[in-house]
């Protein structure tokens, strides 16, 4: 079998799947919009380079850089970049659960000095 065409194989197989996992999941509703947007973008240029391979030996000619290199620069920065949303995201969840963690334990307290009664309801059980 033809290597070229084995890549080009490998990398529909590839983009098209991150496309169609994307798809899947937003349907389910296990996916937000964005996430699915995100994951949309990751697969796009797997199908991209599959049509059209001899895109990144183009760049590395008119860029004056050897392809291997470029190759694992644009692959290295679209993997940070990835990493960094991922991250970026994972950051403003873990921020709302801690606010909202604070914003329930202010509503217990206020609950317990508004009921005395409450507090030693919650932490004592009821003798019979």
């Amino acid at each position: 079998m033809n290597i070229n065409l084995f890549q080009s194989l490998f990398l529909v197989a590839f983009g098209g799947s991150l496309l169609v996992l994307a798809v899947r999941r937003l349907r389910t509703y296990r996916l937000k919009e964005r996430y699915a947007l995100l994951f949309v973008l990751l697969g796009l240029p797997f199908l991209l380079l599959a049509f059209r391979p001899s895109a990144v030996g183009w760049m590395a000619a008119h860029l004056g850089v050897q392809y291997t290199t470029l190759a694992l620069i644009g692959v290295s920065v679209f993997l940070f970049l990835i990493v960094f949303e991922l991250l970026t995201i994972v950051s403003v969840q873990d921020q709302k659960i801690n606010a909202l963690t604070q914003l329930v334990a202010i509503m217990m307290e206020k609950q317990n000095l508004a009921d005395p009664d409450s507090r030693a309801a919650i932490t004592a059980p009821e003798q019979k």
